[in-house]
């Protein structure tokens, strides 16, 4: 499962940002997926759900955008553009 690899990396680079802000809990995770990319909004969002549980990003909102530019150096990918911090 590509996906899943993905998400990992995703949870883990989150769990990061948690980390280094002393947060509990992660409010929006804005994902940007790549034009060339074969996931999909909705099994990102599945697989989030399974692998963020139990972390910091558990329960947080994903707002998912796709980029439609497909000769930028990651339009295979799927990036993190920003992580927002629940207040406390």
């Amino acid at each position: 499962m590509h996906e899943a690899r993905l998400v990992r990396d995703l949870v883990d680079e989150i769990d990061k940002v948690a980390a280094r802000e002393h947060a509990d809990h992660i409010h929006t995770v804005r994902i940007e997926i790549g034009a060339l990319s074969h996931v999909t909004p909705d099994s990102l969002q599945g697989t989030f759900e399974l692998l963020a549980h139990g972390s910091p990003a558990q329960d947080a909102h994903l707002d998912i955008s796709r980029s439609e530019d497909q000769y930028a150096i990651d339009a295979h990918d799927v990036r993190l553009v920003s992580v927002s911090v629940e207040d406390g």
